[in-house]
This record gives C-alpha cells, structure tokens and sequence, in this order.
C-alpha cells in the first residue's frame, strides 16, 4: 500500500515543499559552490521528492544521508549531486569530524531518536557536524498526532495508546496485534515542545509552521556565530 503523505499532491509533500526555503537561504547566503551537506537520519527517496524545489542545489555537490535503516553504503545520483547513503546512529557520528560538512539537515527524525537524553545527544550531532543546521520536527501540542492520526495522542496512557494500536489502523500504522511491539511503536516516538527545542538548541532561530492558525511544526535553523 502506497503511503499518501509521499504522494506530491498530498498536505505533507506540500509542507515540505515549503520547509525548502529554509534550506535554500542557508545555501543560498554565501559565495560557495561545491557545498556538501549532510542529512542526518534522512532517505534517498526524500531528495529525490524535493531536491528539485531547492533553488540552491546547483551549488550542492554532495549529501551524505546517514541512517541505522541502511545495510550497506551506496553511492548514486540525482541530476548532478552525488548521494551517499551510509548505515550511522545520529546521535554519536563518531567517523564524522567537527564542521566536515557545510550543512546538516534533518526532516522529522529528532522524535523519532529515543528519550530526552537521546534527542540532546542528536541536537549536539547536528550542531558539531556543520556550522550551519536546518531541522523540522512536529509539535507535542498540534491537536493531531502526526504518525497516528489520533487527536492528542503523545497525553493518552501508554495501555490506552497500546490497546488502540493492537486493534485499528491508526494513520502510517497498520493494526500491530503483538502486545510488546505495539507498546514498542507508541512509546519509540517522543514530541518535543517549543521550550524543549530552545533549551536543545539555545543559539538557533525557531520557526513555526502554521496550519489552520495552529503551530503544527517548528523548523530549527543554526547558523555558525549565533
């Protein structure tokens, strides 16, 4: 079954869509051509989706993609960049020097990490591995949970999220009948809140994106010096 909110003319490509320009004033601000970027926990399928709306990619040479999901590294290519797709656990990039790439980018993956602890050690990554960063990742208090299509989801008992998971396709899930991996599934994804990012990352500009009035997402950018 294929899933909708990859599909162009769905609500979540648009967003994305969108969330390019930020990317593209980064890419955008300086001189340098040959940029190489690094997308921390990303997929090839995402760039191939986007990378046509981003008006700097002429000036991009490489984007690194690194990703647990990933069993072997490949190398190939979409119009003139190169992308590299390498097995990395994003919050310890160990093979990865301070500032070895001009740009860091990560789309809805900072939830998606572990627990608190887990998300700092990422926010730390992506900061020490570019001086210049753009991350997007929902908000906690958007009424829709956007991995399971259930008003207010992330404040429902654990046991309730469970039972529901265990019984009904809830959004990108199908029904998960196995009591520990569906426990598994409603505990692996941990929103953050406005307040967390800005204590994540204190010298960033925070951005909200708007749906309907209300901050369905932030969108982090870091430049070096600020």
């Amino acid at each position: 079954m294929v899933s909708l909110h990859t599909e162009s003319y769905s609500l979540s490509a648009k967003l994305r869509m969108k969330r390019m320009r930020f990317l593209d004033e980064l890419i955008l601000s300086g001189d340098r051509m040959d940029l190489s970027l690094v997308d921390m926990g990303g997929t090839r399928s995402f760039w191939e989706m986007n990378l046509k709306h981003l008006k700097g990619a002429a000036r991009l040479r490489r984007i690194d993609i690194y990703n647990l999901e990933v069993e072997s590294e490949t190398t190939s290519r979409i119009g003139s960049v190169e992308i590299r797709e390498m097995q990395g656990n994003v919050t310890q990039l160990d093979d990865v020097t301070d500032n070895q790439y001009d740009v860091a980018f990560s789309n809805s993956v900072v939830e998606h990490v572990g627990n608190l602890c887990q998300q700092y050690l990422f926010a730390q990554e992506i900061q020490r591995v570019a001086p210049y960063y753009v991350l997007q990742t929902p908000n906690r208090y958007f009424p829709l949970e956007p991995h399971f299509y259930v008003p207010f989801f992330p404040f429902i008992p654990l046991g309730i999220r469970t039972a529901l998971h265990r019984r009904f396709r809830l959004g990108w899930y199908a029904p998960e009948p196995d009591e520990l991996k569906a426990r598994i599934d409603c505990d692996e994804i941990r929103l953050l809140t406005r307040k967390e990012l800005a204590l994540l990352f204190p010298k960033a500009g925070i951005r909200a994106e708007r749906l309907g009035g209300l901050v369905k997402s932030f969108i982090i950018v870091g430049k070096a010096g600020k």
